[in-house]
Formats: structure tokens, C-alpha cells, sequence
């Protein structure tokens, strides 16, 4: 009983501190600029107080780069934010299951909240494997990049570049296998431009 009690304890202080670094990094204002990216067909010269930039039209030039650029920012952006979102459902749905009093009791669902428990720390461990891949693809040179790991461990990363090399393939998988702790058949890395 006393393990069970220990278990459940640790599972709610990882439960509270991914919940403030999630409040934390939700009010750091990446969320309202991507707002602001993503609302392109308002017209802000009706929103009152809005600051309007007016192009001189001798050079009104757009460099295609920099939209395709902004565009691809854009996708990486709501990509990641559409993943923590559903992260964010699926561990408030197992939250619920964990608030049954005692681990053998079934759920509706037909799932104990020793099944919830697992399910949530698997959750988590995807959640901090997709982060440090992540990171690590981009410190190899690499603009952005972001990381799905499903619930059968095929992982699928993808890379902010022109096109990727097969040094650069390999790169990325090699840091996928270390700590994703997958084999190389359940990988797959695409480019994004």
C-alpha cells in the first residue's frame, strides 16, 4: 500500500511541474504571436489602434525566400503547438482515470488507474524523447525541427531544410535511436522547406 501511495505521489508532482512549465511557456507569448501569424485574412486597417505598415510602392518588392520562410516557421509553430495540445487532452483524460480511489477499481473505460498511471508516464516519456530530439537535431545545424512518437514507438521527425543528405539522414536517426530508444525501421525523417 505504502509503494502504491509513493508511486501515485511522484506521478502527481511530474503532473504539477509539466503543468507550470506548460503555464509557464504558454504565457511567455509564443502563443499570441503565432495567433497574430496565423489570422493573415484580417484586414487590420479596421481594427482601431491597430499600427498598419504602408509599402512605398517603388519598393515593394517581396522577397519569395522570406515568405517561404515565414510560412514553413508558421508550420512548425502549429505543428507543435496541435501536438501539446493534444498531449494536453490526453493527460487531463488520464488524470481523471488516476482519481479512482483505489488502483483495481475499473474505469467505464474498462482501464484501471494503474493502467492510467502507466499510460501517463509512457506519455510523458514520449513527450521528453520528442523534446530532446528536438533540440538536438537543431543543434546539428538545422533551423527546426519537430518530433512525433506514437504509442507504437515509430517516430517521425521533420526538418526545416531545402533537402537533407543521407550524412544528415543518418545524423538525425542516430539521435532518434539513442533517446527515442526505437530501431532504425520505425523512423522516418522528412524535409520541410
Amino acid at each position: 500500500m505504502k509503494r502504491k501511495q509513493i508511486v501515485v505521489l511522484g506521478l502527481v508532482l511530474v503532473i504539477i511541474s509539466v503543468g507550470i512549465l506548460q503555464y509557464n511557456y504558454n504565457t511567455s507569448g509564443e502563443s499570441a504571436k503565432l495567433d497574430l501569424a496565423l489570422d493573415k485574412d484580417i484586414d487590420y486597417e479596421e481594427v482601431p489602434g491597430a499600427a498598419v505598415y504602408v509599402e512605398n510602392s517603388d519598393t515593394a518588392e517581396i522577397d519569395e525566400a522570406t515568405v517561404l520562410a515565414q510560412q514553413a516557421e508558421g508550420f512548425f509553430a502549429e505543428a507543435r503547438m496541435e501536438r501539446d495540445k493534444a498531449r494536453s487532452r490526453q493527460k487531463d483524460e488520464l488524470k481523471v482515470l488516476l482519481q479512482a480511489e483505489n488502483g483495481a477499481i475499473a474505469t467505464s473505460s474498462g482501464m484501471t488507474s494503474l493502467e492510467a498511471q502507466e499510460q501517463l508516464l509512457a506519455l510523458i516519456r514520449r513527450a521528453e524523447a520528442e523534446s530532446t530530439v528536438e533540440t538536438l537535431v537543431k543543434q546539428k545545424g538545422f533551423e527546426d525541427a519537430i518530433a512525433y512518437m506514437s504509442d507504437t514507438n515509430n517516430v517521425d521527425v521533420l526538418v526545416k531544410a531545402p533537402s537533407l543528405t543521407a550524412q544528415e539522414v543518418a545524423q538525425i536517426c542516430d539521435i532518434v535511436m539513442r533517446h527515442a530508444d526505437v530501431t532504425m525501421d520505425k523512423i522516418t525523417v522528412k524535409n520541410v522547406e
